[in-house]
């Protein structure tokens, strides 16, 4: 059959295949759809790609960094662990050398779970507000396997998930398994926990409520030095 008798065919079939202007509208309206959902899915690859890029580039100019936590009561060495939670490493690390976290305290202390610091509030001279300060822009939670094993670096956080983390840190004195995967570990004492011993054995609060876990005398965190 020659190109025009199949050409003639085509147009018979099409004339009495009941596909009208309607149908073929239709047709070419799913089609534009599949297309712009087809770009949309390219540019969001293309995106992913791109934040991957940024977050590796940012864990491997992390790798080497540590940090020295200096209370008054000894001195804390810390590793990170910027392949698992490299945002919430490097919202620390740029605080710390910022100068946010100097004249903090371990405000929320409970002897063989954890020792807990980083409230802006613990600053001032107001018991009653500490435990509800933190920066104005919160952080994503980057929830990962690390077990919270004694000496575990990790984020302190709100009920709601939703709400990220902010500021508030703390250090595991005893397992706390519980936490795995619903708190954000991010680093490791690699020197000092005979120090967060002392400070988890120091005397709390006991009989007011609302300052209940605070230590009578303050864990003062003089400052954090970032060092490689």
């Amino acid at each position: 059959m020659n190109p025009k008798s199949l050409l003639a065919l085509f147009v018979f079939l099409f004339a009495f295949s009941g596909c009208g202007k309607e149908e073929i509208q239709m047709l070419q309206e799913e089609n534009r759809q599949l297309k712009e959902t087809a770009d949309n899915m390219q540019s969001e690859v293309r995106n992913a790609k791109k934040s991957f890029d940024e977050v590796q580039f940012l864990s491997q100019k992390l790798g080497d960094v540590k940090a020295r936590i200096i209370t008054n009561m000894g001195e804390i060495d810390v590793r990170f662990f910027a392949d698992k939670a490299p945002i919430t490493c490097f919202a620390f690390i740029t605080r710390a050398e910022c100068g946010y976290y100097d004249n903090t305290q371990f405000h929320r202390i409970i002897p063989g779970f954890m020792i807990q610091g980083g409230d802006p509030n613990s600053k001032d001279k107001d018991p009653f507000n500490d435990g509800q300060g933190d920066p104005f822009c919160p952080i994503p939670h980057e929830f990962n396997d690390t077990k919270h094993d004694p000496g575990i670096l990790s984020m302190a956080r709100v009920g709601d998930e939703s709400q990220g983390a902010g500021s508030q840190f703390f250090i595991v004195h005893g397992a706390s398994y519980h936490l795995d995967n619903k708190y954000t570990a991010f680093g490791q004492v690699t020197s000092g926990m005979d120090v967060v011993d002392r400070i988890a054995k120091v005397e709390i609060n006991r009989k007011d409520a609302r300052l209940q876990d605070r230590p009578l005398m303050p864990v003062i965190i003089k400052k954090i030095e970032v060092y490689r």
